[in-house]
């Protein structure tokens, strides 16, 4: 049996062949529609190969029939990798969802707009040439700023109708010639005003959508039954509308007069000129109400040429480029420039112009010019007053990094270093880097200093208080400082600082010890002077005692031997007086001394000590020639230095001193050297860069540290030089001191060269 519903396979096929017949006649027909469509229609797989482009995306694109179905895209349009498209297009390929975008293909120069859509094999690009809109959406931004500029002072009537198409904005015009429709703000203009002809809504619809500014007249009936020339230019927001009465001339003719009036106030007001430069000639044509701002009757000023006469030469050139910029490009330009005025003053211009182009061609070059005088010298006051602040600033920084004071700054809540000048980092023995940041505590670990920076951070003030003690940076100097301490207060009344004034007084401490210590020994040198005075006189009788004993013919020899020894001890004794009377004397002159008897007079006083610490002196004088100076003083620095070289040897040593001719070689000065050199410990390279410091001392109590320094002063009064060198070399150890004096002819050469 047959199943009746069992269809036989001819018919099938026939079918089939039916169905195939008509899909191939839908698709010739879309293909048809696709090559007559406007857009541009690209179709591409999901291998990115082009499989379709109608006629009007292969002009937009400059596709070659040869591309399709054979490249991939990205190698047929390398510049599109890395842009926009690219990633929009690879986006509707993955995700399935479509998009829309505008591109700017720099290698057609064309702007474009571009509807990306998926489909089952790919997707498919619509394509727009959207150039021509784009240039014009340029000239409405233009045309926009123009119109703002004289919005209020214009007799047209404006209106402005954002996206929404609702009125923002009607002027005084607008307003009187819509009265009849009451306030419009706010509402909108399809149901104010139903009856717009077709023109008005088409040239309304270009501007809104499209971007593009149109001029036409049209009339509206009831209830305004006017002819109405119209102009509409497109907005950010929108679109502004433009018009006027032409029903009557007359009207537009005071309008347009009642304009050029206000445009005079203006510009009279504002001290503003408007102007136009034919360029093929050079004409200035000057607007109507314009304010003389070149200081010159505009007559005066018929052209270019005229014109350049009054700039001064030092700025043609550069307004030759600007105004050689516009030409080329188009922009707007602004500029300032000084002019001579028909009086002889300066005036100073600001001027802002843009060309005029016309087929690729400027023709005219259109702007308005500004008297900026007032405001130029008013900038330059600012500018000088501004360098006077400047120079102020950086005296006040000089003086708080120099002042003989240290100064510092610390924040209020961790007492950190803010700021801190030369003086003080100089005490604190660190530079200012190494400062900065670490705070008070850290860097002077004094008892109560902390205690006394939180009094100050909750608004007290400390005043001369007085720190001792010892700092990290200086371990084994004890030392003194007047503080003063005061809070800075922001406008809020909060402390945002603290400021310190820090005075060093450990110079001043040990000089108040110093001359407590020197009025001690003055008592004693002038006990000592009267000790010496007062047994002269019997030392001179116990002389002559014994030189008669011994002259006597009574005498045992065996007592013989002790009075000659009593002889000489005697001698001895009346030396030290006497040389103890010539130390404490002070001489008013200079007096000629030989080397020899200034050091034979200080080795004397110490014969028992050089004795005693087992001390060897050698001593050699290669000269005998006498030099002029202040005998006393010199014998001073020599007691200072044989002193020091006796301490530096307390288990005995040798002490050599030498004189000699030698040669200053600072100044070619002729003279002679003392060389005094010990064997004692020597000293380390710390000690000898401070050794001439005054109250430096490296013997603790035993010492005031200002022996050496007293004698440089000596020396150098004497227009003389002391140095030294010194090793601590464990075998060849000791210290060699170089004292030199000049020679000096006469006592007054010697005094001026003290003044």
């Amino acid at each position: 049996m047959s199943n009746p519903n069992v269809i036989p396979d001819d018919s099938f096929s026939r079918r089939q062949s039916i169905g195939r017949r008509q899909d191939d006649m839908r698709s010739d027909d879309l293909s048809r529609l696709l090559l007559q469509i406007p857009a541009g229609i690209l179709c591409i797989n999901r291998a990115w190969q082009i499989t379709f482009a109608n006629p009007e995306s292969r002009r937009i694109l400059d596709i070659h029939p040869r591309h399709i179905q054979t490249d991939i895209l990205w190698t047929i349009f390398p510049d599109l990798v890395g842009t926009d498209l690219e990633h929009i297009s690879r986006s509707v390929m993955h995700a399935r969802i479509p998009a829309y975008l505008e591109y700017f293909s720099r290698r057609r120069d064309i702007w474009l707009e571009i509807h990306i859509l998926p489909f089952s094999d790919g997707i498919s690009l619509v394509l727009h040439d959207i150039t021509d809109r784009k240039g014009a959406e340029l000239l409405r931004d233009v045309a926009s700023r123009q119109l703002l500029q004289v919005l209020e002072a214009t007799t047209d009537a404006v209106v402005s109708v954002n996206r929404e198409e609702t009125f923002t904005f009607l002027n005084r015009r607008a307003r009187q010639m819509l009265s009849a429709k009451g306030d419009l703000l706010g509402k909108k203009i399809w149901h104010e005003f139903p009856a717009s002809s077709d023109q008005f809504r088409h040239h309304y619809d270009r501007a809104m959508c499209d971007g593009i500014a149109s001029d036409f007249e049209d009339f509206y009936p009831e209830p305004l039954n006017l002819w109405l020339s119209i102009q509409i230019r497109p907005s950010d927001d929108g679109v502004v509308i433009f018009f006027r009465d032409i029903t009557t001339r007359r009207k537009a003719d005071q309008a347009l007069l009642q304009q050029r009036d206000l445009l005079s106030i203006v510009q009279q007001t504002a001290r503003v000129a408007t102007w136009d430069v034919e360029l093929s000639t050079g004409k200035i044509t000057f607007g109507i109400g314009s304010y003389p701002v070149f200081g010159h009757p505009f007559a005066d000023l018929p052209d270019l040429r005229a014109f350049r006469k009054f700039i001064p030469s030092e700025h043609v050139t550069a307004i030759d480029e600007l105004l050689l910029q516009t030409r080329q490009t188009g922009e707007m330009i602004v500029t300032d420039f000084p002019i001579r005025a028909a009086n002889g003053s300066i005036l100073w211009i600001e001027c802002r112009c843009q060309a005029l182009i016309v087929n690729g061609v400027a023709i005219r070059l259109r702007g308005l010019a500004l008297d900026i005088s007032d405001r130029k010298t008013f900038a330059e006051t600012l500018q000088q007053r501004q360098e006077e602040t400047e120079r102020q600033r950086a005296e006040l920084e000089t003086i708080y990094r120099t002042a003989p004071v240290g100064l510092a700054l610390f924040d209020p809540v961790e007492f950190r270093y803010l700021r801190v000048n030369d003086r003080q980092a100089e005490t604190i023995g660190l530079s200012r880097e190494q400062i900065i940041g670490r705070s008070i505590t850290e860097i002077a670990p004094l008892d109560g200093i902390e205690d006394l920076f939180r009094q100050v951070a909750s608004g007290g003030a400390v005043r001369n208080h007085l720190f001792e003690g010892v700092l990290p940076t200086r371990p084994g100097e004890h030392r003194f400082w007047n503080v003063n301490y005061a809070p800075v207060h922001g406008s809020d009344g909060q402390v945002e600082a603290i400021a310190a004034v820090i005075q060093e007084m450990t110079h001043q401490k040990k000089a108040e010890r110093a001359l407590i210590q020197s009025e001690k020994l003055a008592a004693v040198g002038r006990l000592a002077s009267s000790i010496s005075h007062e047994i002269n006189n019997p030392l001179e009788a116990i002389t002559n005692l014994l030189y008669l004993i011994q002259s006597s013919n009574d005498l045992p020899p065996s007592l013989a031997g002790y009075v000659h020894t009593a002889q000489s001890e005697l001698s001895r004794v009346c030396q030290i007086a006497t040389q103890t009377l010539r130390f404490h004397r002070q001489a008013v002159s200079a007096t000629w001394v030989t080397a020899k008897d200034l050091i034979d007079a200080v080795l004397n006083l110490y014969h028992g000590r050089l004795l005693n610490s087992g001390i060897v002196v050698k001593t050699l004088y290669a000269t005998s020639q006498p030099i002029l100076c202040f005998e006393n003083d010199i014998r001073q620095v020599l007691n200072n230095l044989i002193a020091n070289a006796i301490d530096a040897m307390r288990q005995g040593g040798r002490l050599i001193i030498r004189a000699h001719h030698a040669t200053d070689q600072r100044n070619g000065h002729k003279g002679i050297r003392i060389t005094i050199a010990d064997t004692g410990y020597g000293m380390s390279p710390a000690v000898r860069a401070r050794i001439f410091e005054p109250f430096y001392t490296t013997k603790d109590l035993n010492g005031t540290g200002l022996g050496l320094w007293i004698s440089s002063g000596i020396v150098k009064r004497h227009q003389g030089k002391l140095t030294l060198r010194s090793t601590q070399h464990a075998i060849h150890h000791g210290t060699v001191f170089s004292l030199f004096l000049p020679h000096f002819e006469e006592p007054q050469q010697l005094s001026e060269q003290e003044s």
